[in-house]
């Protein structure tokens, strides 16, 4: 069996600068080829085919690289263990999503176009971003973390991280200045409750249905 070296900080954050120029790239090209369809369901299985090739291959390269040297093992990653602290984010997120729809539109609302260019990229948004991005952020980054810091400090840091690899798709959305800060004042709190979640669950699956949850609210009804 290949034996591979204990990951020091700096080999951890050299990996993550690779990863945010790859993504970089990534986006660029995105930004190129969204140009040139009508529909946005080409554009939207682009997005979820590039994500998932990108992010996958190098979460499960890092996993696989640093096996023995993680919080919890790539095999316990995902389990049954479902907190309070889950349903009771659950409620309060929920609540407080349903509250936004109303007081935005002044009663239920259903965005009209979800599979159109104008409508954005459904399954970019609703499924691949919640279930690859806490697989790789959570899943390994803040796994990591959580076995050299103490816990406060690794879900700070793998926070930080979780909102710089946005940036990229800042950058290619063209967002103004207001567009940057709105963003980051969502990411940035949301990144940290999810972290904090698969810390007091050690598992994957609240994170990632709160995530899918929170993204598929915004897209479809705010």
């Amino acid at each position: 069996m290949q034996k591979y070296k204990q990951w020091s900080f700096k080999t951890f954050y050299g990996n993550y600068l690779i990863f945010w120029l790859v993504w970089l790239v990534a986006q660029e090209y995105l930004k190129n080829i969204q140009t040139q369809y009508v529909t946005g369901m080409i554009n939207d299985l682009a997005n979820v085919g590039i994500k998932t090739v990108v992010w996958l291959a190098f979460g499960f390269v890092w996993l696989h690289r640093t096996r023995g040297q993680l919080w919890l093992s790539k095999q316990q990653l995902y389990n049954r263990r479902f907190p309070f602290e889950f349903w009771l984010l659950f409620v309060i997120l929920g609540g407080y999503l349903f509250l936004s729809m109303w007081f935005r539109h002044h009663g239920l609302y259903v965005t009209p176009h979800p599979f159109t260019k104008a409508g954005g990229n459904f399954l970019t948004v609703t499924l691949a971003a919640g279930l690859i991005e806490e697989f790789v952020f959570r899943g390994f980054f803040c796994n990591f973390l959580l076995t050299r810091l103490r816990p406060i400090k690794a879900l700070v840091i793998q926070t930080l991280l979780f909102q710089a690899i946005h940036f990229p798709i800042y950058w290619a959305e063209g967002l103004s200045l207001m567009g940057w800060a709105a963003n980051v004042s969502t990411v940035l709190p949301l990144g940290f409750v999810f972290g904090w979640l698969f810390y007091r669950s050690r598992n994957l699956w609240p994170g990632t249905i709160l995530h899918c949850g929170w993204d598929t609210a915004v897209f479809l009804f705010i």
